[in-house]
């Protein structure tokens, strides 16, 4: 007779397996409360979030995830949105694996085709500027933040210019626990991310890329930044990476049901919060023109599409 496997041993293996890579947490209740009145976070009563200070590894709950604070910082909020969900199933990662300047990017690439380019985010335009590699190295990738989205070389002079800021591990200290009900995230597994050949994947191009790309050079030669982007959706105080009732294009202005907060900000508040995120932020930026509920972008593609036509004909 085989002997019987020791319960207790088997609960502590899978304990160890979860808690491996993480670092012990620093992310006190007043501080996601700070996050909740900055209106970068839903309500504690809607999303029942949860402090963790002073524990060595996630212990989620049912219908729990694990958040970071630098996360939110950057545009995302819970529920995701269609499109970061199924890069994640693209990319057989879970949010964890991600880090800060991942976050970053996907908020200002899906803020600036929805705001500026009057566009919902492309998956092939995505694939065209950036792809995934293991943090620090394939040998060893981490388990929180184990990959990290970078421009690709060869197209990154066709992008927008920007400085991430918050470089380093320290954020990895500051998470919490929230509500996972609507379009809810895979149960979190152990280990570090697996490579897999999507996250360097290319992408096909084709003519509706080439015609975005276009529309990008125009608006690049105004001036326009990835600064400009993220004082755009901070001043919206819209969480890009959430899943919302309509895209920013679509936004209705103060009373818009995408806000994270009605209350207005001021120049000054938004300012920092982008110094927050971005290093040589420019403090003296103007917005252009952005599509929103009174500006939709339907005609403005119409221009596009006719002069490119004309132009090639």
């Amino acid at each position: 007779m085989a002997p019987k496997k020791n319960k207790s041993k088997i609960e502590e293996k899978t304990v160890a397996n979860m808690s491996t890579g993480w670092r012990k947490n620093k992310m006190s209740e007043s501080l996601v409360k700070e996050s909740e009145n900055m209106g970068l976070l839903q309500s504690q009563g809607v999303i029942q979030w949860r402090a963790g200070e002073g524990e060595d590894y996630p212990m989620e709950g049912t219908l729990e995830t694990v958040m970071f604070c630098d996360f939110v910082e950057r545009g995302l909020a819970l529920p995701l949105s269609e499109f970061f969900y199924k890069l994640l199933q693209f990319w057989g990662i879970q949010l964890h694996h991600l880090t800060p300047q991942s976050i970053l990017h996907l908020s200002i690439f899906t803020h600036f085709c929805e705001a500026f380019l009057g566009i919902l985010p492309l998956f092939h335009l995505f694939q065209h500027f950036f792809f995934l590699v293991p943090i620090p190295n394939a040998t060893s990738p981490a388990v929180v933040g184990g990959c990290e989205l970078v421009l690709q070389p060869e197209t990154r002079g066709e992008y927008l210019a920007y400085d991430p800021a918050g470089k380093g591990a320290e954020w990895k200290k500051f998470w919490f626990h929230v509500g996972n009900f609507e379009s809810p995230l895979p149960e979190r597994i152990a280990g570090a991310p697996q490579i897999q050949e999507s996250w360097s994947s290319k992408g096909p191009g084709g003519k509706q890329v080439e015609a975005i790309l276009h529309v990008i050079a125009t608006v690049k030669n105004k001036g326009v930044t990835g600064d400009h982007v993220v004082f755009s959706f901070v001043s919206r105080r819209v969480q890009p990476l959430q899943l919302r009732k309509h895209p920013a294009f679509r936004y209705e202005g103060k009373q818009d049901p995408t806000r994270m907060s009605p209350e207005p900000m001021s120049q000054s508040e938004v300012i920092k919060r982008c110094c927050k995120v971005l290093d040589n932020f420019d403090k003296s930026l103007t917005l252009p023109i952005l599509f929103w509920a009174q500006n939709p972008p339907e005609n403005a593609w119409v221009r596009v599409l006719k002069t490119m036509s004309s132009t090639c004909s």
